[in-house]
């Protein structure tokens, strides 16, 4: 009976956390891998705000990155691709670049007006999120991969 027990419980925990690191997101991949100083360049970073991150070649269809402290006495960061799930979920024509409202906590599409929380990622009222990317801090600068 023990085993029994030891067994279905080893393998529901198993399938909990199987399916718990996996995410499903609309957005294609696409590779991300950089980093940028914490400087007077990105002045909401140094304040503790969310900043999207242009260039014109991070995040898919180089729509940029929106980089989010977490926790600034901690130095822990997330990141987010820019670009609004919503458009590709409903495969709209026209993929929009999100911008950072600024509250600096969050995001907003500038054509379907959907609202993200950049602490979680989530739409308001909905159950899509941006595409999330691995994020921290090393030696005064963040580094965002996925």
């Amino acid at each position: 009976m023990k085993r029994r027990l030891l067994f279905y419980s080893v393998l529901i925990v198993g399938l909990l956390t199987s399916c718990a690191d996996e995410e499903e997101n609309p957005l294609p991949y696409v590779h991300v891998d950089f980093s940028i100083p914490l400087s007077p360049q990105y002045p909401k970073l140094i304040a503790g705000l969310s900043e999207k991150v242009q260039r014109g070649y991070y995040g898919y269809q180089k729509n940029g990155v929106i980089i989010v402290p977490q926790s600034f006495s901690n130095n822990n960061y997330e990141a987010f691709d820019a670009t609004c799930t919503r458009n590709i979920i409903e495969e709209d024509t026209a993929i929009n670049s999100i911008n950072v409202d600024e509250n600096g906590f969050t995001a907003t599409c500038p054509t379907c007006r959907t609202v993200y929380n950049l602490l979680s990622g989530y739409a308001q009222n909905q159950s899509f999120r941006l595409q999330r990317y691995k994020a921290h801090m090393s030696n005064g600068r963040v580094y965002v991969r996925n």
